[in-house]
């Protein structure tokens, strides 16, 4: 595998996943494995909204793929998983797997806000597809456990402590946290200097808190470097949001721009990621 350059795994990609070009094909074949000797009976009972069309379609499939064999000399015929057919439903089993873990896995969110009822309202738009938590005061937010994966939804202008202190404790604290500041003080030159992965002015409606949230929890898992990227990327798009085609004049979105440069990696990628700030 390792002497085979990326268009050739790609293509060999393409030739293992071809058995998914029909849509019960994997069901099919995993229920097979859960019966081991999978009558079309046992099939079509633990598959919901399968037509008798599509069952007997995606059988012939799996047959002719070499996946499931037909077996007629028992008292009542069967299908049968193949020695290919058992190493593929290995893969299923992975996907079945991840799949529970994705749905069942909630992305932290900390909200970090002194204002109750502005607080409330983020918990309430958070809920659905959050963990959210909150915290009135800084100290008590950066005393409790962070998760190493969480975002933090930060005001900057907080009692005692100021938010870009916070910002800068937090990432001491985790460096794996993401953090959005939300505030009402538009992004100026000091942004630069700012430990922050997005900025937000206030009021934010609902739609564009989770939007920026979901480009955040797309971001988690990245490379440091592609993180740092788009963290700069960010603050870009926060003074052009403030101040329009004047921003670019900005000694602070000129020192963004080369920090954006200066960040190893590829031309390639970094257009990739340039796609999700653009989202």
């Amino acid at each position: 595998m390792s002497n085979k350059n990326t268009t050739e795994l790609i293509n060999d990609l393409i030739s293992a996943t071809d058995v998914f070009s029909k849509k019960w094909n994997a069901p099919v074949l995993y229920a097979v494995s859960v019966h081991s000797e999978a009558s079309y009976t046992d099939i079509s009972s633990v598959i919901p909204d399968i037509t008798s069309k599509m069952l007997s379609g995606s059988l012939t499939d799996l047959q002719e793929r070499d996946l499931i064999r037909y077996d007629e000399q028992t008292q009542q015929s069967v299908y049968k998983l193949t020695a290919e057919g058992q190493k593929f439903v290995q893969i299923l089993e992975l996907l079945v797997e991840w799949n529970i873990q994705y749905d069942s896995d909630e992305t932290s969110a900390l909200i970090i806000e002194d204002e109750s009822m502005i607080a409330e309202l983020y918990m309430n738009y958070l809920s659905e597809d959050y963990d959210p938590h909150y915290y009135e005061s800084a100290k008590e937010a950066l005393s409790s456990t962070i998760d190493e994966d969480i975002i933090t939804i930060l005001d900057r202008r907080l009692p005692n402590i100021s938010g870009d202190e916070v910002a800068a404790r937090l990432k001491t604290k985790v460096d794996t946290c993401l953090i959005l500041a939300v505030s009402g003080v538009e992004p100026g030159e000091g942004i630069t200097e700012l430990p922050i992965d997005d900025y937000l002015q206030k009021p934010v409606k609902k739609d564009e808190l989770l939007s920026r949230l979901s480009n955040l929890e797309l971001r988690l898992g990245l490379p440091p470097e592609e993180q740092q990227y788009l963290a700069v990327r960010s603050k870009q798009r926060a003074l052009r949001d403030a101040y329009g085609r004047s921003a670019n004049s900005m000694s602070a979105y000129t020192a963004l721009s080369k920090e954006a440069d200066s960040i190893d990696v590829s031309s390639d990628r970094k257009d990739s990621l340039n796609e999700l700030i653009e989202r």
